[in-house]
């Protein structure tokens, strides 16, 4: 048995073959009759439709045979020789021919000794298979026979294409009612869309300038149900002076097909006058023939009320930001001139107490000596006090000058520094602290405020502990004074960081009320935040956070001073 030949076209064959789609389709009676007839005509037992493909031979029709809609390997076809032939190819017995001697095709219970076939061939000469009739004893075909097998392949040719063409229009009709129904949905997402868009959409056919659609911003801007608005003109709906302006514009785009806009435009309408931002474009058909003009109008009266009012808030506190500049140059004079006119009096009157003191301190009893230590002390306090002020007062006009800080350095100087007093006892733990943007100079007295405090309210405790920590979250550095002394009452958390505002009496704790303000205008003025959490009895915990990236702020309370969730 000699292996078929491959064609030299066979790439063609097969795509040509793969083309008609037919390989491994449902039995067609038709293909069924045609290989009936071909068996008659010839007069043999058996006929058969088959199709070559890449390595198989598959039987489209078959008559006789009993086989189906089966295939067998290439290497084992009658037809896979019979398709490299350009015409009728016929074996008048097959145990002849050293083609097919032991094949096994023909040794099994039917013995097929006779072959003859006619191409199937396309137009561009591909051939994909045979009309094939079979015999069970050696035989020719007459002439006519074999032109009758010729004209019979070509009815099969055309059944082929037939077929084809049946399943591109059924394709066709899936892929059509498959567009139809994305049409209507783009259609119908489309007009939801255009309902919904906020500003009014209007749509104007371009020869009498007639609203065709509108949607429902568009009844609500004019104050009109869309059933009164559709088939009517300007004139109809906003009066003819108002008629001219519009279509004054949809004539220039229908002439000069450019978009046109129209900022705060009036227009008269049920609503009253509103104020419009609009925009008009031209839609032409395929041909490029004008057919509507589209609007879109944006009703920005709320706007632009809130612009005029915002102009005029603006123009305020231009005013008044300049009365507020006058008003802190007098300040400064008062604050240098107060300084030095209550500092005189307090230095005598501290003067005058210590000489009493020292000179006449013996002959006095308990209670005169203790009425001296007051006057001594009070002196002291509102001298402390007067600094405060004077600080606390040019932290305002002081420029943030931001540097990275080492933190971990700062608050080591400042705890070292504090420690020198040898009236502290307290323990402080300082954990590594994250560096960050900001005034270091600022910042030190931010951080001499909070320890003090810290020390101070906790020195009642009976194990006084101080812990210093920090972290990154996020965009900001987080730093944390904890300590477990007396604590307060967050029901008086709004009072925390005013001026003048204290929570614990000059008997319980010494203090001006100026520290924690200082702190909360110099984180603000970072763009920070300061807060705290406590309980009376068990101690305090403050926190400030830093942006990571430097703020350009210039001496302003920026900042919430809240506790987080408050």
């Amino acid at each position: 048995m000699l292996q078929p030949d491959i064609p030299h076209n066979e790439v063609e064959r097969l795509r040509a073959l793969y083309g008609y789609d037919v390989l491994d389709t449902p039995a067609d009676s038709l293909f069924d009759g045609v290989a009936e007839l071909a068996a008659t005509l010839c007069g043999t037992p058996f006929a058969a439709v088959t199709l070559i493909d890449r390595d198989r031979q598959w039987f489209k029709a078959e008559h006789g045979m009993g086989v189906g809609q089966s295939d067998i390997a290439r290497e084992h076809s009658l037809c896979a020789h019979a398709i490299l032939q350009e015409e009728y190819f016929e074996v008048p017995d097959l145990s002849l021919d050293e083609r097919f001697i032991g094949n096994p095709t023909l040794d099994g219970e039917v013995k097929i000794r006779f072959y003859g076939g006619s191409q199937l061939t396309t137009d561009s000469g591909a051939t994909l298979g045979m009309l094939c009739v079979m015999d069970l004893q050696p035989r020719l075909l007459s002439a006519a026979q074999q032109r009758a097998l010729s004209q019979l392949s070509q009815m099969v040719m055309a059944l082929l294409a037939s077929s084809k063409r049946n399943r591109q229009l059924h394709d066709s009709r899936a892929l059509l009612g498959q567009r139809s129904s994305e049409l209507v949905s783009a259609n119908l997402f489309l007009d939801s869309m255009i309902e919904h868009i906020p500003a009014a959409v209007y749509i104007k056919e371009a020869t009498q300038l007639r609203y065709v659609r509108v949607n429902r911003a568009a009844e609500e801007m004019m104050g009109m149900r869309r059933d009164e608005v559709i088939g009517k003109g300007a004139a109809e709906l906003f009066g003819q002076h108002q008629a001219d302006i519009l279509e004054e514009q949809d004539r220039q785009v229908a002439v000069n097909n450019p978009a046109f806009e129209s900022v705060d435009q009036l227009i008269s309408s049920r609503r009253g006058v509103r104020v419009l931002h609009t925009r008009k474009v031209p839609i032409s058909d395929a041909q490029g023939v004008l057919t509507h003009i589209l609007g879109i109008a944006e009703d920005v009266t709320q706007q632009k009320a809130m612009q005029d009012e915002i102009l005029e808030l603006n123009a305020v506190l231009h005013a008044r930001a300049s009365d507020l500049e006058a008003l802190n140059r007098s300040l400064e004079v008062f604050s240098a001139a107060a300084t030095h006119d209550l500092r005189s009096p307090l230095g005598v009157i501290a003067g005058y107490a210590g000489l009493l003191e020292k000179k006449y301190g013996p002959l006095l009893d308990d209670k005169g000596r203790g009425w001296l230590s007051i006057i001594g002390g009070r002196a002291k306090s509102m001298a402390q006090l007067i600094d405060d002020l004077l600080a606390f007062s040019k932290l305002g006009h002081r420029a943030v000058s931001t540097c990275m800080v080492d933190m971990q350095l700062l608050v080591s100087s400042v705890l070292a520094e504090l420690q020198t007093d040898s009236a502290i006892r307290t323990p402080i733990t300082l954990g590594p602290l994250p560096p960050a943007p900001a005034d270091a100079a600022l910042l030190r007295q931010v951080w001499i405020n909070l320890l003090s405090n810290a020390v101070k309210y906790s020195r009642q405790a009976p194990s006084p502990q101080v812990d210093v920590s920090g972290r990154t979250e996020g965009g900001e550095v987080v730093y944390t004074v904890r300590d477990n002394g007396a604590g307060f009452d967050m029901a008086d958390y709004d009072k925390l960081f005013a001026v003048f505002q204290r929570l614990h009496t000059d008997q319980e704790f010494e203090g001006t009320g100026i520290g924690l303000p200082i702190v909360h205008r110099i984180v603000t003025q970072h763009g920070g935040r300061v807060w705290a959490e406590s309980r009376v009895g068990h101690g305090a915990v403050f926190h400030f956070a830093l942006p990571v990236v430097a703020q350009n702020t210039q001496g302003t309370d920026q900042a919430d001073e809240g506790p987080p969730g408050a």
